[in-house]
């Protein structure tokens, strides 16, 4: 076997070829980074609007009063509140609206209602601190 002295062209080819992989390698690296942390601050700005959060939730804790019904032969009682889904397993813990604060619950006439206080957790309210209510549009 013949050997190459330095100066060989096939050396220099194996070096520009293994440093060009290298810039590769590096170069997607940090493009794969900049997308992952583009992602994670756009996904932070596309976050729902929390009364639509609310709007979303309400129906769901609906469904666990009627699935609640359906086991027990009843709604849970006004004192019961929300707890009672979780002792019989319909929640897994008692829900919170998107500002951290519990829905409300109670049963009427024998029907349930459950809302959210909005921001301010006070009745009424404008915007982000309106109320939003089960019973809304009937």
């Amino acid at each position: 076997m013949a050997h190459m002295s330095p100066g060989h062209p096939k050396l220099h080819w194996k070096a520009f070829l293994r440093d060009l992989l290298l810039s590769l390698a590096t170069f997607l690296g940090v493009l794969a980074l900049g997308f992952i942390l583009l992602m994670l601050s756009v996904s932070v700005h596309f976050e729902p609007p929390k009364p639509d959060i609310v709007r979303h939730d309400l129906p769901n804790i609906l469904n666990a009063l009627r699935r609640y019904h359906a086991k027990t032969g009843r709604f849970p009682t006004t004192e019961e509140g929300l707890r009672a889904l979780v002792r019989v397993q319909d929640l897994e813990q008692i829900p919170l609206d998107p500002w951290g604060n519990p829905y409300g619950y109670e049963l009427r006439e024998g029907q349930p209602r459950v809302w959210s206080l909005g921001a301010d957790d006070a009745p009424g309210g404008e915007g982000e601190d309106a109320d939003i209510s089960s019973h809304e549009g009937r």
